[in-house]
């Protein structure tokens, strides 16, 4: 009777191990137990082309957790975050989710600029019931693609309008060629913009595409000369452009030029010189709040500069998904979705934020201009 018993017991104890077993496991539900710290995952591009922003959002990161852990953490228990590099690539995305996921067990993502890693992830985040908090990613299609990814950046449904609307309306552009980026990021902001250009009353002459990391874009931008365009619209990563800026000027391709939020980039400047000068972009208008503010001070004394861009929302992931731990009262994936859910005019270092049904937040835009080698906004 006791060997029965016992076996009994074991049986039991292996049911309930294997129910833990998969990838997102007993973490799904997890309390806020202070045994131990609540690890986050972050997948950034600290290393390629978009190296600047994955290491501006491992700031804003450092500087949360700083203010989090210094004021007791969840309930307790400590938070930090382990970093995992995309090099901006989907299959090195992938890789690091994985690693996340299955060897540190987070139950939490805090993810890239870069759209196509965060589609690559969308489908194993839903399966594995983790919850992916993008900062950068834009592409359209990520909207609503899974009820675990959330995002506190604008989708390039807007960002395009706002580009079309500048082009067309307010510069009186009417011939527009698009060079664009060949991902995930370029191909949605491309459809956004010839649609909306059209829509408006504009017409799309011409559309290149290169490859990301290309070094050479003269054959694209002769046959955009070629089309006699009277604006272009750039989509690419601040490692690409600059290179298509200065080609372009060879070429004597000397017609406007709008890109996208990714120009607001001391590299792009940098590189690009005074190839560079009148190019305009969409960005988000800076909040004047209270928290805003803060998160500059902070951020100067801790680093010794200002702020660059995708900072202040890798400070706002750390801490929106804090406070949806707090608002669940669980650290699990179920429950930190459920708590960002909840979150109503978050007051966040990027702006009041609040989560629509498809996972989208929409901050208000003006356009930026880049004038004697300085980013100002365009009045």
């Amino acid at each position: 009777m006791k060997m029965e018993r016992w076996l009994l017991a074991l049986w039991l104890l292996s049911i309930g191990g294997l129910a833990c077993m998969g990838t997102g496991g007993c973490r799904r539900s997890e309390g806020l137990n202070p045994a131990a710290d609540i690890v986050i995952g972050a997948t950034l591009p600290l290393t390629g082309d978009a190296a600047a922003w994955g290491k501006n959002t491992q700031d804003g990161i450092e500087l949360a957790l700083q203010g989090v852990n210094g004021q007791g953490g969840v309930r307790g228990r400590k938070v930090r975050v382990q970093y995992e590099d995309t090099r901006a690539l989907a299959k090195d995305a992938v890789s690091a989710y994985n690693k996340l996921v299955s060897i540190d067990k987070v139950a939490a993502i805090i993810d890239d600029s870069v759209s196509s890693c965060t589609l690559a992830m969308a489908p194993l985040a839903t399966r594995d019931r983790v919850a992916i908090l993008a900062t950068g990613a834009t592409a359209p299609s990520i909207s609503g693609i899974s009820p675990y990814v959330f995002r506190i950046w604008n989708s390039d449904a807007y960002e395009g309008e706002v580009a079309a609307s500048h082009a067309v309306e307010i510069a009186g552009l009417k011939k527009l060629a698009i060079l664009y980026i060949n991902n995930d990021y370029g191909v949605g902001l491309r459809q956004v913009f010839a649609e909306q250009v059209q829509k408006k009353g504009g017409q799309i002459v011409a559309t290149e595409a290169f490859d990301q990391s290309a070094t050479d874009m003269r054959a694209q931008l002769t046959k955009i000369k070629g089309a006699a365009p009277d604006g272009i619209y750039l989509v690419g990563y601040p490692k690409e452009i600059p290179i298509a800026l200065r080609q372009a000027k060879e070429l004597g391709l000397n017609v406007a030029k709008i890109g996208t939020v990714a120009m607001q980039d001391e590299q792009l400047t940098k590189a690009a010189g005074d190839a560079a000068e009148g190019l305009v972009f969409p960005y988000p208008k800076e909040p004047l709040t209270e928290e805003t503010k803060r998160f500059k001070e902070a951020f100067k004394t801790k680093y010794g500069k200002e702020p660059g861009i995708t900072a202040d929302v890798g400070f706002d992931a750390v801490n929106m998904i804090v406070a949806a731990m707090k608002a669940s009262s669980g650290a699990g994936g179920d429950q930190i979705r459920d708590g960002l859910k909840s979150l109503k005019d978050f007051p966040g270092a990027s702006g009041v934020m609040s989560f629509d049904t498809k996972g989208d937040v929409h901050k208000p835009m003006g356009m930026r201009l880049v004038k004697n080698g300085s980013f100002v906004w365009q009045e």
